[in-house]
């Protein structure tokens, strides 16, 4: 007896959690995450780009101090309309030895817009260098240079996604030394009732690609919502489980508001199994929220939100 409830505790405790309800200092926009062993630490939206970090495998956060302090000199040209240390949408990885992260400059509903790089030796440090502009947009253009994210392919060629709204989501590959464009910028995916926020993950012989479609930033009246597709290159097409293409407003659904508290699902990161996105608590006055699923995976290859 006692060696079945052992097996079966075992069994218990090895099961993957299906989702995780953070506890702590959630308050959170746009997250990103980063997990290194049992430290998990999220960036997001918020003066001076807002970071988060859990001891415990993000179950419970607290608060860092910002990354930035003090505005870099290039902000002011590239976004003169920019509020004092407003940074949105960023994207946190590892790469060469560094921790690094992509963030926004904007001002909303405008598409004169800056994707910026900053690096650490640590996510969780207080020296962070500024490197610099990577891709701007202006009203001329049609596109909007925010909600960055990062994909390193199995070829070790590094890649960058990024859109909101105007002609839609683009890609461009980054040098691999310098994490700047090199080469042409391509769109990917487009909807005229509102797209943003891409992440592209690598599964087997596939590549996904998911987007946030639809409209934050309202409270409990966000209609934020994620889809995806894949594609065997990470340059596309991209279908959807329909065989529409992303171009052409296609997108099969994997996250929505269920239930009457959390509203306006989106902007999601993905790492391993996990996807991590805001979700606006009507609870507590509509604000965002830091939520954590995990992933599960159909016969057919297409993500599914674990329930159980």
């Amino acid at each position: 007896m006692r060696a079945a409830l052992a097996a079966l505790l075992a069994l218990c405790l090895a099961a993957p959690v299906a989702a995780l309800e953070p506890q702590g200092e959630t308050g959170a926009h746009d997250p990103t995450l980063l997990i290194q062993a049992d430290r998990w630490f999220v960036f997001t939206t918020g003066k001076g780009l807002q970071r988060l970090a859990s001891t415990d495998q993000g179950k419970t956060w607290r608060r860092l101090a910002p990354v930035f302090t003090q505005a870099p000199a290039w902000w002011l040209d590239a976004v003169p309309g920019q509020k004092p240390l407003d940074i949105w949408a960023p994207k946190v990885f590892q790469h060469a030895g560094r921790t690094w992260v992509l963030y926004s400059i904007s001002t909303f509903g405008k598409n004169r817009s800056a994707i910026g790089l900053a690096s650490s030796d640590t996510p969780d440090s207080s020296d962070w260098r500024d490197d610099g502009l990577v891709v701007a947009s202006t009203a001329a253009d049609n596109f909007n240079a925010i909600d960055p994210d990062l994909f390193v392919d199995r070829d070790g060629k590094l890649w960058m996604s990024y859109g909101s709204f105007w002609g839609g989501l683009r890609l461009t590959e980054l040098d691999a030394k310098t994490l700047k464009p090199v080469g042409e910028s391509t769109f990917i995916a487009r909807r005229k009732g509102g797209i943003e926020a891409p992440t592209i993950v690598r599964r087997g012989d596939w590549v996904y690609l998911f987007a946030s479609y639809d409209l934050c930033c309202k409270g409990a009246d966000s209609t934020y919502n994620v889809r995806v597709g894949r594609a065997r290159n990470v340059t596309g097409p991209y279908l959807d489980r329909d065989g529409r293409d992303l171009m052409d407003a296609g997108g099969t659904p994997l996250l929505a508001a269920t239930g009457t508290r959390w509203k306006g699902p989106g902007h999601q990161d993905v790492v391993g199994d996990w996807i991590v996105h805001h979700a606006y608590d009507t609870e507590r006055g509509g604000r965002p929220h830091l939520r954590i699923a995990r992933l599960s995976w159909s016969e057919d290859g297409w993500p599914v939100i674990q329930e159980e």
